[in-house]
């Protein structure tokens, strides 16, 4: 059950970061495809759908035991054009395809790549600090355990 609790804390770890990195590429893509639009307060539940989207890919393709460089490469690949392939069907899904709207995909695809990477770039971070910090913690212990030991091999100059 322990498991399963750091995968979703994991998965919700990520969800949080990619929707603000979604919120930033929306804003960026809106700028540049379609200045002039205008939206309604509805607008904010997309970057909460596209992050809940985005978790599905990870959430299914997640194992238990240890991969090697190569295969948590492949299994990231594929866990990236499923998102892909994901989002852009939720998107685009039932429009015609016009060259307007390739170049717009297109440009939602670049952004998915680029916040895919992101994602993992600041998780990575955050877990090179986490182990940093326990690091120091397990040096601090050790050491204060030695110094217990080193008390007791003492001779008591009481005595």
């Amino acid at each position: 059950m322990d498991e399963m609790k750091e995968r979703f804390k994991d998965a919700f770890g990520s969800f949080f970061i990619s929707v603000t990195l979604i919120n930033i590429a929306m804003l960026i893509l809106g700028l540049l495809f379609e200045p002039e639009s205008k939206f309604g307060y509805e607008v904010f539940l997309y970057p909460l759908i596209y992050g809940l989207i985005g978790m599905i890919p990870g959430l299914f393709l997640e194992t238990n035991r240890e991969l090697s460089v190569r295969q948590v490469l492949i299994r990231k690949t594929v866990e990236l054009l499923l998102l892909i392939v994901l989002l852009l069907a939720f998107m685009f899904g039932g429009r015609t395809m016009d060259r307007e709207t390739v170049t717009v995909a297109a440009g939602v695809a670049f952004s998915i790549i680029v916040i895919y990477v992101m994602v993992h770039v600041i998780e990575w971070m955050l877990d090179v600090r986490t182990a940093e910090s326990m690091t120091e913690g397990l040096v601090k212990f050790q050491q204060r355990a030695e110094q217990m030991r080193i008390r007791k091999l003492k001779p008591d100059e009481t005595e």
